[in-house]
């Protein structure tokens, strides 16, 4: 009983946190004194319960180490004139009446070569929000055509290690399972490009000027060149190398032409990395400033006290009485993915993850599927626990991106569509059997336990 409490304790108080623009570190490390409590409560020691803690908190460090990395990227990056680049020749070329539709199709294409959300918003996300933000479109649309763009590469791409984790936790060959997963997206990815053209349609970019065009060649040395840290960083994710490798080279890059090109000094260029970047610009001042290591430690704290929570609950089986009651139920396919997206929900509002939404979502109702074939429980969790983190402020999964492209943590929610319409579309496929996407089982073996 105190578990469910503290669960609608969690949610209530980040929910408010969230609604009333206080900084979620604040509700989260409520949250987790009130979890201690109960775990204490429970007859654990203090220092099993800090264990539990400490076990999580250490897988939590490679995100940290990538959030500070990618705080350094979009840093030296604004320093050296990449995005500045990157929005003059988008705005030459882009057609300004489908700019919303553009950047769901720039985002999903980027994050389908990458297969990573972050490295997309990061990548080509930034330029997008600066010029939707000059032009002075709704950022909260703009906002979930990139949501929705960045988890299209997520959920598809064969770099993702979202569908690398799942594949493996259902025994699945990657490519084999990949190749059902594209012919699955056919129709909610169309019918996201029939929304996003009407918004594009709806909101063009008529309201932008020619003076952020000439503000921008006039203050960096514009050149194609400058193009080039963005496209060392997106070859060395297509050739597999850890992003913890390609961004300090992409750096290193962007340093070598902010010095030679830009005129920076040394000095500055390592100021902008931890502290992060301005400009004297009266038109650009606004616009295209951020990044930095500083900019990020909130989102760190956040990850932290997360995975601190989510240790508590993966390392007490606190769900075991759920697994037994949902086994004991005759469920429909329908009812089982239905009960699949509200856990995953659940789990990832809880545990503020996306991969401990996959984990304990599987463990809870991977029973449910023991007459399914793996690769239908694999689309099931394709189209639930991978998307629906993303939905969900406080999560990492749109914590991250909202952190990185500077917009209200909720804002976008209503206009990520891709993150609906794929549940939305899959439901329906179960439940009247329609879009039937079976054919030759991928894979037949029971998942280990």
């Amino acid at each position: 009983m105190l578990i469910f409490i503290g669960i609608l304790f969690t949610l209530f108080i980040l929910v408010f946190s969230v609604l009333n623009n206080i900084f979620l570190g604040y509700g989260l490390t409520i949250s987790l004194l009130f979890f201690t409590f109960i775990g204490l409560k429970r007859g654990y020691s203090l220092k099993k319960i800090g264990m539990l803690y400490w076990i999580e908190t250490k897988k939590s460090l490679n995100i940290i180490l990538i959030l500070v990395l990618i705080g350094m990227l979009i840093s030296s990056w604004l320093s050296s004139g990449v995005i500045s680049s990157f929005i003059y020749y988008s705005l030459k070329y882009v057609n300004p009446n489908l700019f919303i539709l553009c950047a769901f199709l720039i985002t999903s294409l980027i994050s389908m070569l990458i297969g990573t959300s972050f490295g997309t918003v990061s990548a080509v996300g930034i330029p997008l929000i600066i010029i939707g933000k000059a032009a002075g479109i709704n950022l909260g649309i703009l906002g979930g055509a990139i949501f929705s763009g960045a988890y299209f590469g997520d959920r598809t791409s064969p770099l993702s290690s979202s569908l690398l984790l799942l594949c493996n936790l259902t025994n699945l060959k990657l490519f084999d399972y990949v190749k059902k997963i594209i012919i699955d997206n056919i129709i909610p990815f169309a019918l996201c490009i029939a929304f996003y053209l009407v918004l594009s349609l709806k909101y063009p970019l008529t309201s932008m000027s020619n003076s952020l065009s000439n503000e921008l060649y006039n203050y960096y040395n514009v050149s194609l060149l400058l193009l080039l840290p963005a496209i060392i960083l997106f070859v060395l994710s297509i050739l597999k190398v850890q992003i913890t490798h390609s961004i300090p080279i992409s750096v290193l890059c962007a340093f070598i032409l902010d010095i030679f090109i830009q005129h920076t000094s040394v000095f500055d260029f390592l100021n902008c990395l931890v502290f992060g970047y301005t400009n004297n610009s009266d038109i650009l001042k606004n616009i295209i400033h951020g990044g930095g290591i500083i900019s990020m430690l909130k989102t760190c704290y956040i990850i932290v006290i997360s995975c601190s929570i989510s240790g508590f609950f993966s390392g007490l089986n606190v769900f075991e009485n759920l697994k037994v009651k949902l086994k004991e139920k005759n469920l429909s396919k329908s009812s089982i993915f239905l009960v699949t997206v509200i856990l995953g929900i659940i789990n990832a509002a809880v545990g503020c993850s996306q991969t401990i939404a996959i984990i304990l979502t599987l463990d809870i109702v991977k029973d449910l599927y023991e007459d399914e074939p793996n690769d239908e429980l694999a689309l099931d969790f394709s189209n639930s626990a991978i998307l629906t983190p993303a939905l969900i402020p406080w999560c990492i999964a749109a914590l991250v991106p909202c952190s990185v492209l500077g917009i209200n943590s909720y804002s976008y929610i209503p206009f990520a569509f891709y993150l609906y319409i794929v549940p939305i579309v899959h439901f329906i496929r179960k439940k009247f059997n329609l879009f039937n996407t079976k054919g030759k089982e991928l894979n037949t073996e029971v998942i280990k336990n």
